[in-house]
């Protein structure tokens, strides 16, 4: 069932003189030449439904008219002047509309970077100058960016830190507990990794912040346990600690709140931003309580492009819609929709389709096969040849961990095409079922 991808293949044999091997995580030869919303086309004019949005940056999809309008009105103006030395209109709306959003409503200051890896670089500086501690708690399988502090809090594969040590130091790692764990087992051991160090190795007094991910995304959008969240911020405000929550790829609506946190009912004493805070545009952001944000001084965390007016003007217009009822009901409509089709699914290929984590359009299926004793295992063979026809059929999908189908559409993606993407993927799980995929393609996997 190959596709025609002439033109793409020409493309990538060209990419891979110029670019070092670790840019992509790509699983297709797929060469973008436009996107409409929520319908990508190729080089070779093969369309495909977005079940990606750019690695959730692009929460209201590609060329939505209201951000494209937005971006056009200034460009006419300027592209971008940094505000490192000067003041920025759209740069100052934009801050004033995110920490309006601030849970509880804490008056709140944020200070904008050019993506989510920078932000957890700024919240690990303004901890440690805040608190005047220096030691960070992070989690087994978190992802947070590839800076240099941000890729020394992610442990969520070695591929990512291998031969480039030592890392930033005062790093500590812990296990998360998501919601696989059963309340009595959570109860009991979530936190004691934790009291456990605090009573043997890691002074509690010497901890500037703990830095968690609500849901963790690339791990395979596992979402904290509240017995574990809770807790965790509990213990965080006995020791004085900051609990900060990292919401680069949950955050603006991704789980049906505009932070993931907000599921919690816990006010973290900061947050963390990327991807869709720019609508498509590089930017990200680090928001905290104003006392905490107050403590540096210029220019201990300043970009040249960091805030840039072409990049806020985008986030500004996403922002007024996403606060807008009609973003609102039609949010409401397509999560509804996503859970009847993974409803469908799950009925359709229990044995195949054994789990559903995430929350709301933030979704993730768990793909299994069973070994010889009858029990459920990853099957991550079976896993890249779905999400591989799934792509010869016309669905961009991409997988997470090993036998993780990530699910994640824009927001507002048309309806018909989110019952279509759902049609591709079970026609495409079927073709497995039914042993219609060739291990020929195997040759090809590739991503995480």
């Amino acid at each position: 069932m190959a596709l025609n991808t002439e033109k793409c293949n020409a493309w990538v044999e060209r990419d891979k003189k110029v670019f070092a091997p670790t840019q992509h995580l790509s699983y297709y030869p797929m060469v973008i030449k436009k996107v409409d919303q929520d319908v990508i086309y190729d080089e070779d004019d093969n369309q495909y439904i977005d079940f990606l949005s750019s690695a959730s940056s692009l929460n209201l999809g590609s060329c939505n008219p209201i951000i494209t309008a937005a971006v056009k009105e200034q460009l006419d103006n300027y592209s971008q002047y940094t505000i490192a030395y000067t003041y920025g209109r759209k740069s100052i709306e934009y801050a004033e509309r995110l920490t309006s959003v601030y849970p509880g409503g804490v008056p709140a200051k944020i200070v904008f970077g050019n993506c989510g890896s920078d932000a957890n670089d700024a919240a690990v500086k303004f901890a440690r100058a805040y608190t005047g501690r220096s030691k960070i708690i992070t989690f087994i399988n978190a992802y947070h960016g590839s800076t240099y502090g941000s890729i020394s809090m992610s442990m969520v594969t070695t591929r990512m830190r291998a031969k480039m040590g030592p890392m930033l130091p005062d790093i500590y790692c812990f296990p998360f507990y998501d919601v696989s764990y059963d309340d009595e087992t959570c109860e009991k051991e979530c936190i004691a990794d934790i009291e456990r160090a605090f009573a043997t190795y890691l002074p509690a007094e010497e901890v500037a912040a703990v830095i968690i991910e609500p849901v963790q995304g690339d791990a395979g959008l596992l979402a904290g346990h509240p017995i574990f969240m809770k807790k965790l911020y509990d213990l965080c405000k006995k020791n004085g600690i900051l609990f900060i929550s990292e919401e680069v790829q949950q955050g603006f609506y991704r789980t049906g709140k505009f932070f993931g946190i907000e599921h919690y009912d816990i006010i973290p004493d900061g947050i963390i931003m990327g991807k869709s805070i720019g609508a498509g545009f590089p930017l990200g952001g680090f928001m905290a309580k104003a006392e905490i944000m107050d403590c540096l001084p210029a220019p201990a965390h300043l970009f040249t492009l960091g805030g840039n007016a072409t990049a806020c003007a985008a986030g500004v217009a996403a922002f007024d819609y996403l606060q807008s009822d009609e973003f609102q009901k039609i949010l409401a409509d397509n999560t509804k929709l996503l859970e009847e089709c993974v409803a469908d699914l799950r009925a359709t290929f229990p044995d195949v389709i054994t789990g559903r984590r995430g929350i709301d359009m933030s979704c993730a299926l768990v793909v299994t096969k069973k070994d010889e004793n009858g029990n459920d295992v990853p099957d991550g063979d079976g896993t890249f040849k779905i999400l591989y026809r799934a792509y010869e059929r016309g669905l961009l999908i991409i997988s997470l961990s090993e036998n993780i189908l990530r699910v994640q559409p824009p927001l507002n993606i048309r309806p018909e095409n989110l019952k279509k993407g759902f049609a591709i993927l079970k026609d495409s799980i079927r073709d497995y079922v039914n042993g219609d995929i060739p291990d020929s393609v195997m040759e090809f996997r590739a991503g995480w």
